[in-house]
């Protein structure tokens, strides 16, 4: 699954304590569900939450939080959808410095699929599709509407 490899790659080059002991970083899907189409291409989508274990973490949990949030920004963006959660979290404080942080995170991976003239079958995992706006651009670059900052009301 191209997705949890993904993610262990994000937050080991983000939180340096996991560079420095990536074993304390696990990852491991549980109740995953395979969503097939039913369609002449094959094609399936696997969809699962992806538990993500850090073992005695010392880096502030809201560092953890915003290097996955940047992740999910280019491979699960729909789960950045206003009003909605993005993912779970659950914390077994050790001591004033550390503590084990469960992260849950509900995914989807589409895949391709293609006959092959020998038989064989090629699967390709796809891409997220590219988000509609860049970071603080509005459409085909222009500057967005800014967020509304305050309300005066007026007798007059």
């Amino acid at each position: 699954m191209n997705k949890a490899k993904s993610l262990r790659a994000a937050l080991t080059a983000a939180i340096p304590e996991l560079r420095n002991e990536p074993g304390r970083l696990k990852l491991w899907i549980e109740n995953g569900a395979v969503r097939a189409r039913g369609t002449a291409s094959h094609g399936f989508a696997m969809q699962y939450p992806l538990s993500v274990l850090i073992e005695e973490a010392s880096t502030d949990i809201a560092i953890i939080a915003l290097a996955i949030t940047r992740w999910l920004r280019v491979n699960q963006p729909d789960l950045l959808a206003p009003n909605g959660d993005s993912f779970q979290f659950e914390s077994d404080i050790l001591d004033l410095t550390t503590a084990d942080i469960l992260f849950t995170i509900n995914l989807t991976e589409n895949i391709a699929v293609a006959p092959q003239q020998d038989g064989s079958w090629q699967v390709t995992y796809l891409d997220e599709p590219d988000p509609l706006f860049g970071e603080g651009e509005g459409f085909a670059g222009v500057a967005p509407i800014p967020l509304l900052a305050e309300v005066k009301l007026s007798d007059a």
